[in-house]
């Protein structure tokens, strides 16, 4: 039985680049595996939500998933719970949230609070004692999770995800009070939820003894949380429902297990992947090749780093982790064997070095297995796939044609 890996190399895609001659990382990277599978299969170009749409990494993946982000994305804030190992109800809404630093008139100074919290379990635990008069029928639920981010669910029967952040992306700003974004009552019911939570984390936040320590250590107070990305359950039928296909991910990053989590899928766990540059891509494969040995028919591999150099402006390490996946690919593929194993290599989005930031090129794609019938490109980047066999495809038809050539797919018609 044919089985398939997908690999995303998030933020991968870019633009040409006068440091580089006019080439891209891909094309300046050393990757003799990934050029050898493009040189086996059959590539082309990939739009992960349409041309021209900046997607961001929640949409961009629920369209590689085969999913209308359009008639099925609901939020961020859903995802990053469930990536947190959190539950979420029908009714519940939930925001991505930062512990910040601001003055006494609310004026932001630090959105990430100095980055680094050092004991922020506890003021998780005060986050948690905190009861809203007004609506006293909600529950807060606050989870930390890794340095100065955490989640917020509101826990209750009628709330909604259409409200504004109190997180105003900039510094020298007061923070805002949510607002509701449309007539529905339960909108009004949310946003004055959130309001009063804000007020009272800056209350609780701001006199806890681990901020007065950090003031006499001249480290910015953690004394306020603010909250975005209003999300609630998305309601989709599993991937294993619409394609047959029992799958497992693994991800460093909460967002994207969160994802994986909506879907139906098994988020497997791997010790040193963070999510970041310095993450284990070596044990990533090991365990993706375990997976694939376990009794599951898809397995994706997600991989951040990518990204996270392209946000930084970092063409050097950009280069560097993608020849860092290409050695681990490596080692993978001297394990298995292309007569019943698929491989696809994409990336969710473009994150171009000179922009720092998604935008809606489209990437390069590839997909290796022995009965594709292969086309005369024989490396994978930018450039070289534009002359691919499978033209310019959407995110959505994707998970199509991994169901199709693993067999999963009913026929349309008689």
């Amino acid at each position: 039985m044919v089985k398939a890996l997908l690999i995303v190399m998030d933020g991968a895609g870019d633009r040409a680049l006068k440091e580089l001659g006019g080439k891209t990382p891909l094309e300046v990277a050393r990757k003799p595996n990934m050029d050898g599978l493009a040189a086996r299969g059959i590539t082309g170009l990939m739009y992960a939500i349409a041309p021209g749409i900046r997607p961001g990494s929640d949409t961009a993946h629920l369209a590689i998933f085969g999913y209308d982000p359009y008639a099925t994305y609901s939020g961020r804030g859903a995802f990053e719970a469930l990536g947190a190992g959190l539950e979420l109800g029908e009714g519940d809404v939930a925001f991505r949230t930062n512990f910040a630093t601001v003055n006494e008139d609310w004026v932001v100074v630090d959105r990430r609070a100095g980055r680094y919290i050092e004991g922020a379990e506890e003021l998780e635990k005060a986050l948690n004692e905190i009861r809203i008069e007004s609506h006293p029928e909600v529950e807060i639920v606050f989870k930390h999770t890794v340095e100065h981010r955490g989640v917020l669910i509101l826990r209750g029967t009628s709330l909604s995800n259409k409200v504004s952040d109190v997180d105003p992306h900039k510094l020298g700003v007061r923070v805002p009070k949510a607002e509701p974004l449309d007539n529905d009552p339960s909108s009004k019911v949310t946003a004055e939820v959130l309001n009063e939570f804000t007020k009272k984390s800056y209350e609780v936040l701001s006199k806890h003894p681990l901020n007065k320590e950090r003031e006499r250590k001249g480290l910015p107070p953690a004394n306020i949380v603010l909250a975005r990305g209003a999300g609630k359950l998305p309601k989709v039928p599993s991937l294993r429902e619409k394609y047959g296909l029992k799958a497992a991910t693994i991800a460093g990053i909460t967002l994207i297990k969160g994802v994986s989590r909506a879907l139906g899928m098994e988020v497997l766990e791997v010790k040193g992947a963070t999510g970041g540059l310095n993450t284990d891509v070596n044990a990533k494969f090991s365990k993706a090749l375990e997976a694939l040995n376990s009794g599951y028919d898809l397995v994706f591999l997600h991989i951040k780093g990518t990204d996270a150099a392209s946000h930084d402006g970092n063409v050097r390490a950009k280069v560097s982790m993608i020849e860092r996946i290409d050695r681990a690919l490596g080692g993978f593929l001297s394990k298995v064997d292309l007569s019943d194993l698929l491989i696809t290599i994409t990336s969710d989005h473009a994150t171009p070095i000179t922009v720092r930031d998604h935008t809606g090129d489209a990437v390069p794609i590839l997909m290796a297995w022995d009965e594709l019938v292969s086309d005369e490109v024989s490396s994978f980047s930018e450039r070289a796939c534009m002359r691919g066999g499978l033209h310019v495809i959407r995110g959505t038809d994707l998970m199509n044609l991994i169901a199709n050539f693993l067999g999963k797919l009913e026929k349309f018609g008689e």
